[in-house]
């Protein structure tokens, strides 16, 4: 089972994902008073069954780390090789296109076998034409809205899970 919907397929398991922050959306949503969204466990765990396990996680803390190497805030996941299969949820702020080339840098490197993103559907940005589509990385279009961590709602934005190997789509 794939969790998600795929770019032009009928696929809809119904699962949901998590991460914002930051003012790039503050035009779209309120701002954020921190950086730090868990990814939604369920979410991850489905995706880990058909895509893991994941190993590693350059946009971690010690309370939401989603495999067992990590990088947190202060180790700066933008300064350090990446490595094996990542879950990847990226804080969502203007620093998007920089965790967006890093990843796509990481995965020419050849350390890195496997990304899944969990991104906020920004179809309309220079980051997801340039570091997404351009790349032929496969899209799936998450149904209904993410609630991340422990928020109480779901964020006011939709997202989409992005599936990054090297040399493109799966």
């Amino acid at each position: 089972m794939n969790p998600g919907f795929v770019v032009n397929g009928a696929m809809n398991n119904g699962l949901k994902p998590i991460h914002t922050g930051g003012d790039e959306l503050a035009g779209y949503m309120a701002t954020a008073i921190t950086d730090d969204w868990a990814s939604p466990r369920e979410m991850v765990e489905a995706w880990s069954k058909t895509h893991g396990p994941f190993t590693f996680d350059p946009c971690a803390s010690k309370t939401n780390a989603t495999a067992p190497e990590y990088l947190t805030e202060q180790d700066n996941g933008l300064m350090h090789p990446w490595k094996g299969k990542i879950w990847f949820n990226p804080p969502y702020g203007r620093v998007l296109t920089h965790w967006m080339e890093k990843a796509n840098l990481e995965l020419d490197s050849g350390r890195v076998e496997l990304i899944v993103a969990l991104l906020p559907a920004r179809t309309d940005t220079k980051w997801f034409h340039n570091q997404v589509l351009a790349r032929g990385h496969t899209v799936r279009f998450i149904k209904g809205r993410v609630k991340y961590g422990n928020g109480k709602s779901p964020a006011p934005f939709p997202s989409i899970i992005v599936i990054m190997r090297p040399g493109g789509s799966e």
